[in-house]
C-alpha cells in the first residue's frame, strides 16, 4: 500500500500468512498486546483506591473523606502534566516513553506505600497519576496504530476486560486491611510485583509502523509546541467537550458511590460483593466499547454509554437500598464501554505527528473536568445535597453530547498515511 500524498510505501495493515484471522489476533498483534495488557488493570486499580478505598485510606491518614476528596481531586489534575511526556511520544517515539514511564510509575508507587501523612501521599501520586495517563494514552494509541483496523476495537476490549480485575482486586484487599500492620499501605505493595511483570513483557516491545512511517515522510514535529491543521482543530474541541463532560460526572460518582455504600448504608462486605458483581455489566461495556465499536462505529457507543451513565446515576443516588446494585452496575457498564471505544476514536481522529500531543490534551481535560466534579460536590457539601450535585453534573454531561453532531464516524480509518477523517 502507498501513501497517494507522497508515494512513500505504508506497511500494509493485513495478516500476510496464516489462516482467517477476522476473530482473533496474529503473532505480532499479541506481541503488542501482551506487553500492554495490565495497563487497564493499573488504571482502574489506581482509580479503585482512589474511590472505593477511600474511606479506608482517609482513615487511615487521619483526614476525613472530604479532604481526603479534595486530596484527590489535586492528584487527578496531575495528569495534566503528561501533556510534556506525551509530546515526546510525537517526537521521538512511543516505544521509548513506554518504558520512561512504567519505571517512574514504580518507584511512585512504592514510595506511596511510605507516605507518612497526606501531604506527603498526594505528592507521591501525582507523579504515580502523571505516569499512569502516559501509559493510558500510549497503550490506545500503540494499539490502535499496530492492529488491523477490523481488530483495533477488539485489542482495546482484551485490555479492558484484563482491567476489571483492577476494582475487584481492590475490593477484595480492602477485606485485608484490618487484618494487616501495613494497613492502608498494602493496597499499594500489592500493585508492585505485577509491574514488575510488565517490565519484563515489554523489554522487546517495537516502534509502531505509523511513527516508522511518520519519520520516513518526514511529517515528525520537531518543535515542542505542535502544528493542528486546521482540520483537525474543530474537532479536537468537540471531541474535548464531549468527553470533558463525561469526565465531571463519573468521577464524583464512582467516588460519592463507594461513600454512600459504605458510611451511608453500612455496607462493608457487600459492597465488596457488589463490585464483584458487577463484573458481567463491566465485560459487557468493554465488548460494547470495543469489539462492537468496530462493528456499528465508535458515535453511537459514545452516545448510549453517556445515556446510560445518567440512568445508572439516577438508580444509584435514589435513595432506595434496592436500586443502588443495579445502578452500580449500569454505571460500571456504561464507564467501560467509553473507556474502551476512546482510545481508537481519538487515534482516529488525528495523524501521527500529533496523535499522542492531542489525545494527551482529551485525557487531560477529561481527568482536570473529574477533579473539579469531585471539588464542586465536596465544596458544595452541608450547602446542596450530594445527590442534587450530581444531578447537576449529569444534565452538563447530556448537555455536552451535543457537540457529538461535529464529529465524523472514524472506525476503519487509516491511521499510518496523511488520511483525516
Amino acid at each position: 500500500m502507498t501513501d497517494f500524498g507522497t508515494g512513500v510505501p505504508v506497511p500494509s495493515m493485513e495478516p500476510d500468512h496464516g489462516p482467517d484471522l477476522r476473530y482473533s489476533f496474529n503473532a505480532h498483534e499479541w506481541s503488542v498486546l501482551l506487553p500492554l495488557s495490565l495497563v487497564g488493570f493499573f488504571l482502574n486499580y489506581d482509580t479503585g483506591l482512589l474511590s472505593l478505598a477511600a474511606p479506608t485510606i482517609a482513615e487511615g491518614l487521619g483526614v476525613t473523606i472530604g479532604t481526603f476528596g479534595i486530596g484527590v481531586a489535586v492528584i487527578r489534575v496531575a495528569a495534566l502534566g503528561s501533556m510534556p511526556v506525551l509530546r515526546l511520544a510525537d517526537r521521538v517515539g512511543r516505544r521509548r516513553m513506554l518504558l520512561v514511564s512504567l519505571v517512574a510509575f514504580t518507584l511512585a508507587t512504592a514510595a506511596t506505600s511510605l507516605a507518612w501523612g497526606l501531604v506527603a501521599f498526594v505528592v507521591f501520586q501525582m507523579v504515580a497519576r502523571l505516569f499512569l495517563a502516559t501509559e493510558e494514552a500510549l497503550a490506545g494509541i500503540v494499539i490502535s496504530e499496530e492492529l488491523r483496523p477490523d481488530r483495533r476495537g477488539a485489542g482495546l476490549t482484551m485490555l479492558g476486560i484484563i482491567a476489571m480485575s483492577g476494582f475487584g482486586l481492590v475490593a477484595m484487599i480492602l477485606l485485608l486491611v484490618p487484618h494487616t500492620p501495613l494497613g492502608w499501605r498494602i493496597l499499594y505493595v500489592a500493585a508492585l510485583p505485577p509491574l514488575f511483570v510488565v517490565a519484563w513483557l515489554r523489554r522487546s516491545l517495537r516502534e509502531t509502523k505509523a511513527f516508522t512511517v511518520a519519520e520516513a515522510q518526514q511529517r515528525v514535529q520537531a518543535s515542542f509546541w505542535p502544528h493542528v491543521d486546521a482540520v483537525h482543530r474543530p474537532l479536537l474541541w468537540r471531541v474535548m467537550i464531549v468527553l470533558g463532560t463525561h469526565g465531571v460526572l463519573t468521577t464524583p460518582v464512582f467516588f460519592y458511590a463507594a461513600e454512600l455504600a459504605q458510611d451511608g448504608y453500612d455496607w462493608e462486605g457487600l459492597f465488596t460483593v457488589v463490585v464483584i458483581a458487577a463484573g458481567p455489566a463491566t465485560l459487557l461495556g468493554y465488548v460494547a466499547g470495543g469489539r462492537l465499536s468496530d462493528k456499528i462505529g465508535r458515535r453511537p457507543v459514545v452516545i448510549w454509554s453517556a445515556v446510560l451513565m445518567v440512568v445508572g446515576v439516577a438508580l444509584v443516588f435514589s435513595e432506595e437500598r434496592a436500586l443502588f446494585a443495579p445502578g452500580f452496575f449500569v454505571l460500571t457498564g456504561a464507564d467501560a464501554g467509553l473507556v474502551a471505544v476512546r482510545p481508537s476514536y481519538l487515534s482516529e481522529l488525528f495523524p501521527t505527528e500529533v496523535r499522542a500531543t492531542l489525545a494527551s490534551f482529551v485525557l487531560a481535560v477529561i481527568v482536570a473536568a473529574g477533579s473539579l466534579g469531585l471539588v464542586v460536590v465536596g465544596v458544595l457539601e452541608g450547602v446542596w445535597s450530594t445527590r442534587a450535585v450530581i444531578a447537576v453534573l449529569a444534565v452538563v454531561m447530556l448537555a455536552g453530547l451535543a457537540a457529538v453532531r461535529g464529529l465524523p464516524e472514524t472506525a476503519g480509518a487509516d491511521v499510518i498515511g496523511t488520511a483525516s477523517p
